[in-house]
């Protein structure tokens, strides 16, 4: 039997589809050129002698296989469009008897609205165009907050639950604790959009966006506080009535609170996001923590309090430098901590995608990888679902997962950023060091010191059963591994000594 031949080339992405159509629909409406596959052709030419033919044009158009990327830089720079790596991708074809394009759904569009023929476009078919190509649900870049009506938000329900059951406790406090990209915001818009929805006022504070002379000063931090507290609610900023020096700056936010909660007359939910960076400055949050804390107890007899809820996010891998859990824990309200997801959830999460998830097998080799980490989980998909055809062979699909996996601790892999955070962040404590080595060099899991323990653990980066740690995934095992290499020739006295 004729073995098939495999041969490399490029093809755009929906990100790229979608710009290119963007602008050859903004070419036709403003100028009225006739946009057709021989016009674009034409166009390259006056780029390069040669340029394109048609037919090769008409592939790109309709983001079938057998072009290069030159061939597609050519086309961008004919409509004034510039070339970008998310524009386009590498394809590993299997080369059968007839090829199988790219991406169907665009073919499918193209089939049934005869956009390139040679006829000329006017506003109405534009319209049209417009209207199919909004039906495209291309995915976003995994990273940020997923609106609420995203497809590619799995449902948290049991935590959701718990705290749209919290939010409704007078005066009740959350606090969301996870490392980095597990899912914090995405879950905090939807506490948001559920008060919104119980007729509460909702405020929204994100410590980042707060200047580090602010931060590093409790009297300055209230005060800005108030501030943004009063705008976002368009009510009467009157800071220097309501503040008394001699009672002192937590006394006076309290009393500001009461002004503001009366104003409104009824709940309130204030949200702090990143708190995390408050831990910068153990001056501040020594004294803000139990703030917080007092905010939260008052309101057990205070009855204007009780109308305040308050939800805290933190990303626990900052911390890890900080020794913030060896100080002063808040021990009040209800911590929420994201977990991974599960294989269920994972496979839902697939079908979003669109993805060929019928070999549950592929989704249980990524899970091998990566676990049930949401933000890598969702890197993966985003990168198979801009890059594999939805209607591809399993072979295809089987071979594309493996060239993912193949490249994931690599600098060509679409993990090095992550990675890199992460090992930037364990060189900064020698001890995290020794044990991640401990880990590597055993079969089994190991009795580690609680300290250490809980710093690996809110990087994300182990798992905890009892006194006893394993790293939580095969990236994180083979990345550590490969640098285990140039630790070996780091002196090891001198970072006992250090440490």
């Amino acid at each position: 039997m004729h073995k098939p031949k495999r041969y490399r080339g490029t093809v755009l992405t929906h990100t790229g589809l979608q710009k290119l159509y963007a602008q050859i629909e903004q070419l036709t409406t403003e100028n009225g050129e006739k946009i057709t596959p021989r016009r674009i052709a034409e166009k390259t030419q006056l780029i390069e002698p040669q340029g394109l033919n048609a037919a090769t044009v008409r592939k790109i158009l309709q983001a079938q296989i057998g072009v290069d990327q030159e061939s597609l830089r050519l086309v961008f720079q004919a409509l004034n469009l510039t070339l970008e790596p998310l524009d386009f991708s590498l394809f590993h074809h299997i080369r059968n008897h007839q090829a199988t394009p790219v991406a169907i759904k665009h073919q499918q569009i193209l089939d049934g609205t005869g956009v390139f023929s040679s006829n000329s476009i006017d506003r109405d078919r534009c319209r049209d165009v417009r209207q199919v190509k909004s039906k495209i649900d291309v995915p976003q870049y995994p990273g940020s907050p997923l609106p609420l009506d995203s497809k590619f938000y799995i449902e948290r329900l049991a935590i959701q639950t718990q705290a749209y059951a919290e939010l409704r406790q007078p005066g009740s406090l959350i606090w969301i604790k996870a490392p980095h990209k597990m899912g914090k915001s995405s879950l905090l818009l939807r506490i948001l959009h559920q008060a919104q929805q119980l007729g509460y006022h909702t405020v929204h504070l994100d410590f980042q966006q707060a200047d580090q002379s602010i931060l590093s000063n409790l009297d300055r931090l209230l005060r800005w506080m108030c501030k943004t507290i009063s705008l976002q609610l368009q009510t009467e900023c009157c800071l220097e009535r309501y503040w008394d020096c001699e009672l002192g700056c937590k006394v006076s936010f309290i009393i500001y609170l009461h002004y503001l909660l009366e104003q409104i007359n009824q709940p309130l939910v204030l949200s702090l996001n990143e708190i995390n960076r408050l831990f910068e400055y153990p001056d501040v949050y020594r004294e803000f923590l139990p703030l917080l804390r007092s905010l939260n107890e008052e309101a057990r007899y205070d009855q204007v309090l009780q109308n305040l809820r308050l939800v805290l996010v933190s990303s626990t891998d900052t911390c890890v430098s900080l020794n913030f859990h060896q100080q002063l824990p808040l021990n009040t309200g209800l911590t929420l901590r994201l977990s991974e997801f599960s294989l269920e959830e994972v496979q839902r999460l697939a079908l979003s995608y669109q993805l060929p998830c019928e070999n549950s097998s592929l989704v249980e080799q990524l899970m091998d990888w990566v676990g049930g980490h949401p933000f890598l989980i969702q890197l993966a998909f985003y990168h198979l679902a801009t890059s594999v055809p939805s209607a591809s062979t399993d072979e295809i699909f089987t071979y594309q997962v493996q060239q993912l996996l193949r490249e994931a601790t690599t600098l060509a892999g679409i993990y090095q950023n992550h990675l890199r955070y992460i090992w930037l962040t364990l060189q900064a404590d020698s001890s995290l060091l020794l044990t991640i080595e401990r880990l590597i060099n055993s079969q089994e899991a190991i009795v580690v010191d609680s300290s250490i323990a809980y710093k690996l653990e809110s990087l994300g980066i182990v798992r905890l059963e009892g006194d006893c740690a394993t790293l939580r995934c095969r990236l994180y095992y083979n990345f550590f591994k490969k640098k285990n290499l140039s630790l070996k020739s780091v002196d090891y006295c001198n970072i006992l000594t250090k440490s």
